[in-house]
């Protein structure tokens, strides 16, 4: 298919479809429409937060980012990757755009304008994200030329032509390659609550489907996969009350023995050892006994630092009377509600302090610090020294 010809037929999937096109070859982009696409990789840099195609199957390959941005990729054979998106399969609000950052899949520095990326980014639920994918390996993938073809009208709102949505609803779950966020998040949930035989129960369902493509060859994918993996197990070890420096000590450990595997059969049920170890954490933390209404406010706290935060948003959280909720909290820990929350977000700030180039104020203003001026006052009250003096202590001790 002569290049005109396939740019002509981009821009009539566009126009239909409302999701960005490119047109690749190599690393140099032949084509784009628009002509700027936002992207979590366009806004902070990070090159990593783009897809990469595995292996040339002739087929649209759905790849979703950690950044949580999916794409539809499509290799032309002739040395051409035709790359649409990103698009969101459900909406990215400030609540899952903070564990995001948290995890350290984004920076600070770059939240005001993720949060309008994705506040502005194109949601397709599955049936037409498939069915989007379908259209463009029909058009794209013919071997005979499309008779006739006009160009179109933009209507970025148009809905995709129905005639699409009549193959087989089947074949969709063999093109998806990712496990429902659902149930990703039930495995959370179950390590957050120390419960390793639930966890590795639904481990096992995730595991039966295909998994995600997160690179060119498998071996690397399944590495790449099993790192996606320990980094939601630490997030869900912190909701569960395990300190942040030790569940990132952890999830460090594991990624540099991935890292060091040299085989396939060496990463053989890893997934099942790291959630024996993550839930491992958790119970000993919760080993101290709280009550359950204390346990729940501590696990709403621990997922929410980086939010707003009040006494009676806590409590009514989990469902009870404020006052007595503060009275009981202070009974059983020794301090009250803010103490807690001000000692867990310290405690987490300090991990990016030490381990990220991030800016002390974008971090002070991330855990909802009024000031730089009182995330320093407070660091110091805890750590014994400013966010400064503690990270220029780190780099020095590691050089």
């Amino acid at each position: 298919m002569h290049p005109e010809e396939r740019i002509q037929l981009l821009r009539m999937f566009h126009y239909v479809s409302g999701i960005p096109v490119e047109m690749l070859c190599g690393l140099s982009c032949v084509y784009r429409l628009p002509q700027e696409i936002p992207s979590a990789a366009q806004i902070t840099g990070d090159r990593s937060l783009l897809p990469a195609p595995g292996p040339d199957d002739r087929s649209v390959q759905y790849l979703t980012t950690p950044a949580l941005e999916t794409y539809l990729l499509l290799s032309t054979g002739d040395g051409f990757l035709l790359r649409a998106g990103p698009v969101l399969q459900s909406p990215v609000n400030p609540e899952r755009l903070a564990p995001l950052i948290r995890a350290g899949v984004l920076p600070f520095r770059c939240k005001q304008a993720l949060g309008a990326h994705y506040s502005s980014c194109r949601v397709l639920d599955d049936r037409t994200l498939f069915y989007a994918g379908k259209m463009l390996e029909t058009l794209l993938l013919r071997e005979a030329p499309a008779p006739n073809l006009v160009e179109v009208v933009p209507d970025t709102g148009a809905p995709i032509d129905n005639s699409f949505f009549s193959q087989t609803f089947d074949y969709r779950s063999m093109q998806f390659q990712h496990a429902p966020y659902a149930i990703e998040q039930e495995v959370c949930r179950m390590i957050a609550n120390g419960d390793t035989a639930s966890s590795k129960h639904i481990l096992r369902d995730i595991n039966r489907m295909p998994r995600a493509k997160l690179a060119n060859t498998p071996f690397r994918s399944l590495k790449n996969s099993l790192i996606c993996s320990c980094t939601f197990m630490a997030r869900a070890a912190i909701t569960g009350g395990v300190k942040p420096d030790e569940a990132f000590t952890l999830s460090d450990a594991y990624i540099q023995r991935i890292e060091a595997s040299a085989t396939t059969l060496d990463l053989y049920g890893f997934e099942a050892e790291m959630i024996e170890g993550f839930t491992a954490h958790v119970r000993a933390v919760q080993g101290e006994r709280f009550s359950a209404k204390v346990a729940q406010a501590m696990q709403y706290i621990n997922l929410h630092l980086s939010d707003p935060l009040t006494v009676a948003t806590i409590a009514g959280a989990v469902f009870h009377n404020a006052n007595y909720l503060s009275r009981l909290f202070k009974h059983e820990t020794g301090e009250t509600i803010h103490q807690y929350i001000l000692k867990k977000r310290i405690e987490e700030a300090a991990h990016f302090v030490k381990n990220t180039n991030d800016s002390i104020a974008d971090i002070a203003s991330f855990y909802q610090f009024c000031s730089q001026s009182h995330f320093v006052q407070c660091f110091r009250k805890a750590m014994g020294v400013t966010p400064g003096e503690y990270r220029r202590r780190t780099f020095a001790a590691g050089s």
